[in-house]
């Protein structure tokens, strides 16, 4: 593995290295011997990223020294981060102890304030896996253990998008399937949408699929899933869509494995750019796996107070088990519903304590039409506000802008 030293700054990351990826760690064991408060209280808030969770890190104060005395008696673990204060000579003889009683198997992280090429070469030729410069940062400390540790390091892992409902039919489902189908047409780019409420679930109804039959009888072991399987489980819509509809029988007598839905998510990741996640409306650990496994959860509600209390239990959740993350979005939908008192966009989002909200328009015309024809808002009305909406929403989820108009000569020309 090649290295490179790494300047860690307080302010916005600029090296695409510092950026952590979706890839989740696997399951090791760490140690972090830390010389300051600042760098232990990152490695502290590191430790509880959505990434990190199968990472037990014991965090201590101490340098080098410390970590010696602590394991002449003990096995390394996999992953030992070293806050170190001496260089020169007093560094290397430090190292020579250190190298003593350090298992082969142990990759060793050093947190150093001297930003010197000729000392990180000297770091490498001894064996450390990375040297850090400067103030460590949450995030650069996930994104360095993802390098060293990460699985399908190799593979560009796509990115998952969750949407969930602050209640049961606010239209989080149908904006999740409008989403998918508006990322992979406007983008051409192979999008998955994840139907996770496998017995009641609305994807296969609300585009006009056919069910493929056999889930069921391989949620319920994991060890079944795989790529292959889920190539022969999915549904083709269009050219680049391609859905999971669910169970066939929804009151088939299956229990979905524990860990089935944090499989089907990380293999949908490495086949495909884009994943959309609908979630069922319920707080099992399935859905818990698939809030902490996104890049991007989506909360959809209605304008009211019911939804309003729901939303900031989520959003305080969310919190929780995505301290790094960026905040989560919250659409509203159904707004300007007539004749029904709501909760202004502002009020709801201070309410929520998110700076603001996204609203979608009450169009029952249009969404009623659309539904009843197994079709996305995007076939039914492409230039009405609601695809203008969700149009949106997806090029905020993707990172992309507005999409060039196809023109008359470039169709003519076999150009698009």
């Amino acid at each position: 593995m090649k290295h490179a030293a790494i300047l860690i700054n307080e302010g916005p990351l600029e090296d695409p290295r510092e950026t952590p990826s979706g890839a989740r760690v696997p399951h090791l064991s760490a140690a972090a011997f830390c010389l300051t408060a600042a760098t232990r209280g990152a490695i502290e808030r590191a430790s509880g990223d959505r990434r990190l969770t199968r990472v037990k890190t014991e965090v201590s104060d101490g340098g080098i020294a410390q970590v010696c005395r602590i394991f002449e008696t003990r096995r390394t673990p996999s992953l030992l981060v070293i806050e170190i204060a001496t260089t020169g000579e007093p560094l290397l003889r430090e190292l020579d102890a250190l190298a003593e009683i350090c298992d082969p198997e142990t990759k060793v992280v050093l947190i150093g304030t001297q930003n010197d090429i000729g000392l990180y070469r000297t770091l490498m030729e001894r064996g450390i896996a990375e040297y850090l410069v400067g103030t460590i940062t949450p995030l650069a400390y996930v994104a360095t253990v993802q390098r060293l540790f990460a699985q399908e390091a190799e593979t560009k892992l796509g990115k998952v998008f969750a949407f969930i409902g602050a209640n049961g039919g606010v239209g989080a489902s149908t904006l999740a399937q409008n989403v998918a189908w508006t990322i992979a047409e406007e983008q051409a780019s192979p999008t998955l949408l994840l139907d996770l409420d496998f017995r009641f679930g609305s994807a296969a109804v609300n585009l006009d699929l056919k069910s493929v039959m056999g889930l069921e009888k391989y949620i319920g072991d994991v060890e079944k899933l795989d790529a292959a399987l889920l190539d022969q489980l999915i549904v083709r819509r269009g050219k680049y869509l391609s859905v999971l509809p669910g169970f066939d029988d929804a009151l088939c007598d299956v229990e979905t494995a524990p860990d089935a839905i944090e499989r089907l998510i990380e293999i949908a990741r490495t086949s495909f750019p884009y994943v959309v996640l609908d979630l069922p409306h319920d707080w099992s650990l399935g859905s818990l796996d698939a809030l902490t496994l996104a890049d991007e959860v989506i909360v959809v509600a209605s304008p009211d107070l019911p939804n309003l209390r729901n939303a900031r239990a989520i959003m305080e959740r969310l919190r929780a088990l995505r301290p790094n993350d960026a905040p989560t979005q919250v659409v509203l939908n159904t707004c300007r519903m007539p004749r029904r008192k709501e909760i202004p966009a502002d009020k709801f989002a201070k309410g929520i304590d998110v700076l603001t909200c996204a609203t979608i328009t009450f169009d029952p015309a249009t969404f009623g039409a659309a539904a009843t024809d197994g079709r996305t808002i995007r076939e039914q009305a492409p230039r009405s506000k609601a695809q203008g909406s969700v149009r949106d929403l997806a090029q905020s989820l993707t990172g992309r802008g507005k999409t060039r108009r196809r023109g008359r000569l470039r169709r003519l020309l076999g150009f698009d």
